[in-house]
C-alpha cells in the first residue's frame, strides 16, 4: 500500500469513527429535557407508509410531531384518525416500532403553548417540557369537553418518577380542581382518546395560572 492510499485508509477510519461516536454517543446525550429544543433536534422529515421501523435506519434519532395522513393510521399501536397529531414523540437510537397507514414525521420545534385569555391551551397529546413549552408556575388544570378520556403524567427532569397523575373518563364530572405545580424541567405527557379508543386533538384542556 502506497503512503498516500495509507493516508487516505486513515482519513477514512478517523471519518467514519468520528460519525459513529456522533450516532451512539453524542446524538443520545441530546435526547435529554435540558437540551430539548430545535436547534439539537436531530429528527428529519419524513413521509411512511406501513412499516417496521428501526430508529437510526428508517428515520433519525430526534422528536417529532406525528400527523396521521390516513383515516385509520395506527402509529406503535396508537389508533389515530387522518389529521390527528401527536406532540413531541420521542425515538431513541435502535428503538422498534411499526406504522399502519401513512405518517407525516415531522421534526419538533418546541414552540411555546398557545395563551388566551390567559389560559395555557393543550390542544395536541404528547410531550411537552416545563420552561420551554409552558412556563414554570402553579396551574388549575380544565378541560373544554367532556367527551374525550384524559390522562396526564407529570415527571421530573429524571423521567423516573411520576410526581402527579391525572385522568378523566369520557362523561366525568370534576368535582374539585386540580392543582399542578410545575417546576423547571418537569415533563408533562398528555394522553386524550374518543370513545372509539382513537387519539383525539379535541377538547383542549386549560392550565390557568395560579399564585
Amino acid at each position: 500500500m502506497t503512503l498516500n492510499k495509507t493516508i487516505a485508509a486513515l482519513t477514512l477510519l478517523v471519518l467514519i469513527s468520528g460519525f459513529l461516536i456522533y450516532k451512539v454517543y453524542i446524538v443520545p446525550s441530546e435526547m435529554n429535557a435540558a437540551k430539548r429544543n430545535t436547534e439539537n433536534n436531530a429528527a428529519s422529515y419524513k413521509v411512511l407508509k406501513s412499516q417496521n421501523i428501526v430508529v437510526g435506519r428508517d428515520i433519525d434519532q430526534g422528536y417529532y410531531d406525528l400527523k396521521a395522513l390516513d383515516n385509520e393510521a395506527v402509529f406503535a399501536g396508537e389508533k389515530m384518525h387522518k389529521n390527528a397529531v401527536l406532540h413531541a414523540e420521542p425515538s431513541y437510537m435502535n428503538e422498534k416500532f411499526s406504522i399502519k397507514g401513512e405518517f407525516e414525521f415531522k421534526p419538533s420545534e418546541f414552540k411555546k403553548v398557545v395563551k388566551k385569555d390567559q389560559k395555557l391551551i393543550m390542544k395536541d397529546p404528547g410531550h411537552y417540557v416545563v420552561g420551554t413549552e409552558i412556563p414554570a408556575g402553579n396551574y388549575l388544570l380544565a378541560r373544554t369537553s367532556d367527551k374525550i378520556r384524559v390522562f396526564v403524567d407529570i415527571k421530573d427532569e429524571t423521567q423516573t418518577e411520576s410526581l402527579q397523575t391525572i385522568q378523566w373518563e369520557i362523561g366525568e364530572k370534576v368535582k374539585k380542581p386540580i392543582v399542578l405545580n410545575l417546576k423547571k424541567g418537569y415533563n408533562v405527557y398528555i394522553d386524550k382518546t374518543g370513545k372509539d379508543g382513537y387519539i383525539s386533538n379535541d377538547g383542549d384542556l386549560l392550565l390557568d395560572a395560579v399564585p
